[in-house]
């Protein structure tokens, strides 16, 4: 008979056994490993979506921030062009009723009966076209 000694069968079968357990073993602590890899995994997308979603949040409340900063400086703006406004059409009024105020009238008889004529002077003068009413430039 050619080949190994007999003898050491059963000492090489509990070594086979134990390296199946082994490799048992091993089997055993790789899918607990990928079970935690896949745990870990379920838990970052979970962390991912929670960030994207406080990510979205915030951009939305610094937009909205923004759009009311914007429109507190263009009410702003508009408040003082409407005062500009105002106070230049209280200037044109006033420079119109001086304009139609009478500063002079007199009455010019005609010598041959015919009627006379009434020549009335005003006292407010035209707007300067260089500058316009109320300063505004």
């Amino acid at each position: 008979m050619s080949g190994g000694n007999l003898d050491e069968l059963p000492a090489q079968l509990a070594q086979l056994r134990d390296l199946i357990r082994e490799a048992h073993g091993a089997t055993k602590d790789l899918r607990a490993a990928i079970r935690e890899a896949r745990q870990f995994a379920d838990g970052l997308v979970g962390l991912v979506d929670a960030a994207a979603e406080s990510a979205r949040r915030a951009a939305h409340e610094a937009g909205v921030e923004q759009l009311a900063a914007f429109e507190r400086h263009l009410q702003g703006e508009m408040n003082r062009s409407a005062a500009k406004l105002n106070q230049a059409v209280i200037e044109a009024r006033g420079h119109i009723g001086r304009a139609l105020t009478p500063k002079l009238a007199s009455l010019d008889l005609a010598d041959n009966g015919e009627p006379g004529v009434l020549v009335v002077q005003f006292e407010g003068n035209l707007f300067d076209a260089e500058v316009p009413a109320g300063g505004l430039t």
